[in-house]
């Protein structure tokens, strides 16, 4: 693991193999390690970099709240540091979210793109979560008054534990805030721009980013191709390594040769 400083932000990451860049970004909570698998079965024919995202594993966090776009800017911005001005992107989940908006906003850098499990889809606004995010936002609003005094802010981070994913529950601070900032952004628009050879891989019975997601992703991402990875949950990567791996290297596999023939 190597660490370098980029925009003022002390950022852990790893750089292995040679060859053709291919750049992997993982999901929320996790950091580099966790993409170990595809890190081992692309070393040998491929520049592998992956980073611990800032606020995550080795790496410091945002200066402020970020969402998906600044994630991304820094993520450019850190390849670009490492001599990389074009690459393939691999995210997990949110992951998959930073590599949506660069090759929506960004496509001169970005080679080819593959999403696993990825988020970027907004869920349906049912009648049941309105009420529950109503709920929640008046408690909010009622335990912000003066009356409570010192009691307030321990009252309100109850409300968030019963009210919080298990993802927000286990962040505070900037990247609390900066979590929010990311689940908020819908990015259905940016996969209409994506114009990358983009391959999707699903768990099948992914319960965090339903496969349903996935098929609309394949409908809004011009060209790209579903694959669904039997009995996988939401990390199809680690439950099906054998499998994951050697789609992903057929498909890295055929955009080079894209790219050169």
């Amino acid at each position: 693991m190597a660490i370098t400083l980029v925009d003022g932000i002390t950022l852990a990451y790893v750089d292995e193999g040679s060859g053709d860049p291919v750049v992997l970004l993982h999901g929320w909570g996790g950091q580099a390690a966790s993409m170990t698998p595809l890190i081992a079965a692309l070393r040998d024919r491929y520049r592998v970099i992956t980073f611990d995202l800032p606020g995550f594993g080795g790496s410091s966090p945002p200066p402020v709240p970020w969402g998906t776009p600044e994630y991304a800017v820094f993520v450019e911005r850190a390849v670009a540091s490492l001599g990389i001005t074009r690459a393939t992107y691999i995210g997990h989940s949110f992951g998959g979210r930073i590599g949506i908006w660069l090759a929506a906003r960004s496509p001169e850098a970005v080679q080819a793109l593959v999403l696993i499990d990825a988020a970027g889809i907004k869920p349906p606004v049912t009648f049941r979560r309105r009420m529950r995010q109503l709920l929640y936002k008046t408690a909010r609003t009622v335990l912000r008054l003066p009356i409570l005094g010192a009691h307030g802010p321990a009252l309100r981070e109850r409300l968030a534990m019963r009210f919080g994913s298990a993802d927000y529950r286990a962040t505070t601070g900037v990247m609390r805030a900066s979590m929010v900032k990311t689940v908020n952004l819908d990015l259905s628009e940016c996969m209409r721009a994506v114009a990358a050879p983009t391959l999707l891989i699903w768990g099948e019975k992914d319960a965090a980013t339903p496969i349903a997601d996935g098929r609309k992703m394949e409908q809004l991402i011009k060209g790209s191709r579903l694959i669904v990875v039997a009995g996988a949950g939401h990390f199809s990567y680690l439950d099906s390594p054998a499998f994951v791996n050697a789609v992903v290297g057929a498909f890295l596999h055929g955009t080079r040769q894209g790219a050169t023939g």
